[in-house]
């Protein structure tokens, strides 16, 4: 498993960091949470049912919860992971963002 890096390009830095600060709680929930609890709504703000995204325990791959940090109008999503890259690219759409894609993704068709 290795260190992977998604980005999210939005409309605005202020929309990137309200959005960033709502996924790294969603990520913190996910790996802390209490499952047996209703899903709280992260992303009611941007009509997104937050539920339609939680992933299973199981299907969980991380050692630590994903970070979202923001750099201008974009949100850097990274992780540890090898399952959820998918997920983690859909919720970004959902939320606005216009643009997502992973930097590797470029490096590795060069080769």
């Amino acid at each position: 498993m290795e260190e992977v890096e998604i980005i999210g390009t939005f409309d605005s830095e202020e929309t990137a960091r309200v959005v960033a600060k709502k996924l790294n709680a969603f990520f913190v929930w996910l790996m802390e949470g209490d499952r047996d609890e209703d899903v709280p709504e992260f992303f009611e703000d941007f009509g997104v049912t937050t539920e339609d995204y939680v992933i299973d325990e199981g299907d969980i791959d991380w050692p630590e919860p994903p970070r979202a940090r923001v750099r201008g109008p974009k949100i850097n999503v990274t992780c540890e992971t090898s399952q959820t890259i998918d997920t983690f690219q859909e919720l970004l759409e959902a939320l606005g963002a216009f643009d997502v894609y992973q930097p590797d993704d470029e490096d590795e068709s060069d080769d």
